[in-house]
């Protein structure tokens, strides 16, 4: 299965021939539980499965000095996001200007520009300036727009959320087996780029 990827910018023009499954965020490593939302859009009948997410993470931008690194280079999130059988990635490039978009202006141009069935959000996810929006508000939004939506239960691993700054502990630790656990994926495999069925628009 092939995957395409765009800009957030080429988004609005881009005319996609079916509705859309989406789910967005930093999916920095994708874990099990970034797997969990993407089993979810894959499962929306007659969709085609979403990923709205960024080239580089906020924080990076945001705050610079709490920003750990990356655990999946760009390269490998997309290989990883296409393994999984998301058809379309919309990469956005993150920029001081950008946050400061209001979560509710950024949520009414994703559901806005093109059909929208389903939005999958994590239960703790945030966005906006400030990160004024949460899943509550989003979940609001959506239903004035008529598109559904759907906010994952935790994924817990040994009593604890599933989560980035998880894997980024264990890393830090040396607990390459755990960060690994967590991943659903080995760390030792790093793609080269990307390229063959993942086209670039």
């Amino acid at each position: 299965m092939s995957m395409r990827v765009i800009d957030w910018d080429d988004f609005p023009g881009w005319q996609p021939a079916l509705p859309l499954a989406l789910t967005v965020g930093v999916f920095d490593g994708v874990h099990l539980g970034h797997r969990a939302l993407i089993r979810r859009i894959r499962e929306e009948v007659g969709c085609i499965p979403a990923v709205v997410t960024f080239k580089r993470n906020p924080l990076e931008t945001i705050r610079p000095g709490d920003f750990a690194g990356d655990i999946f280079s760009l390269d490998r999130k997309l290989s990883s996001l296409k393994e999984l059988g998301v058809e379309l990635t919309v990469l956005i490039d993150f920029s001081r200007e950008f946050g400061k978009m209001y979560g509710r202006d950024f949520i009414d141009l994703l559901l806005g520009c093109h059909p929208v069935k389903l939005i999958a959000l994590g239960q703790d996810f945030r966005c906006g300036r400030g990160s004024d929006t949460g899943a509550g508000e989003i979940q609001s939004l959506a239903r004035a727009r008529g598109v559904e939506s759907w906010v994952a239960p935790p994924v817990m691993d040994g009593g604890r959320p599933v989560s980035s700054s998880r894997i980024r502990m264990a890393l830090a630790a040396g607990r390459v087996a755990e960060a690994e656990r967590l991943l659903g994926s080995s760390l030792q495999i790093e793609n080269g780029p990307i390229g063959g069925d993942i086209t670039w628009h």
